[in-house]
């Protein structure tokens, strides 16, 4: 495993973003998690902002935003396996 702390700010990027496009390729991976994680690169690589990017530098922040909420949210929908959390039945 890589010490994650050591990698500079690009590689920590990199890496991050190579495991989201690894957990959005597994099997294993529920499909609301999949469909979340699309929509977070289709938002990236598509011309259609909520702010547009050359909107006072505001833009680029409103990608930043979506995009980490909607990551966010996959991420509270997996368990630390990569798993569906279950919702609990009492």
């Amino acid at each position: 495993m890589v010490n994650r702390a050591r990698l500079p700010v690009l590689g920590r990027l990199l890496a991050t973003a190579a495991g989201y496009i690894r957990l959005l390729l597994s099997r294993d991976t529920p499909w609301k998690v999949k469909l979340i994680l699309a929509a977070a690169l289709l938002y990236l690589v598509l011309p259609y902002d909520l702010l547009p990017d050359w909107f006072l530098g505001l833009g680029i922040v409103d990608d930043l935003a979506v995009v980490s909420l909607l990551v966010w949210l996959a991420l509270r929908l997996l368990d630390g396996n990569g798993n569906a959390n279950k919702p609990d039945s009492d």
